[in-house]
């Protein structure tokens, strides 16, 4: 019995050390990953690395955030593709400041997005819809032509 407690002290202060041993520059390398990823990266169990991140000040994983923003330059920058040369210092602006958005975010994760950012994310989802829902209705129109065919005849 004394043996058995032993050996589960001794595993919890491995793993304690372990996760004690991760840096906030650590931890922070794996912001691009879930979290559940990172803690197998770093070969931590889930519950210890949120438990370091919070020791470290960090509430929340910034995964979804810094992969929402890397998106949303992305799409910027395809859609100023698209579009040619006609607002490219508009675009640029924006793409710098999604970029120093991002940057902030890797330093301090519990970060609130700008609202200038978030104006801009729903302009691209509203865009984006947009576009999906003009495809989805030129695929629809010749089905919908031709059954209104074969219900005439």
């Amino acid at each position: 019995m004394k043996e058995d407690l032993n050996a589960k002290k001794c595993r919890e202060e491995k793993i304690s050390s372990s996760a004690k041993m991760l840096s906030r520059t650590t931890v922070s390398q794996y912001f691009y990953m879930p979290i559940s990823k990172a803690a197998r990266e770093l070969n931590v169990g889930l519950t210890h690395l949120k438990k370091r991140c919070r020791e470290l000040g960090i509430q929340r994983w910034p995964h979804r955030k810094l992969m929402s923003l890397q998106t949303l330059i992305k799409n910027i920058q395809e859609q100023g593709e698209a579009e040619g040369h006609e607002n490219d210092e508009k675009l640029r602006a924006a793409i710098e400041m999604l970029k120093r958005e991002k940057r902030k975010v890797e330093e301090m994760p519990d970060l609130e997005l700008e609202d200038n950012t978030r104006r801009l994310r729903q302009a691209c989802f509203k865009a984006n819809y947009k576009k999906r829902k003009l495809v989805g209705m030129r695929f629809i129109e010749p089905e919908s032509s031709l059954s209104g065919l074969s219900n005439k005849y």
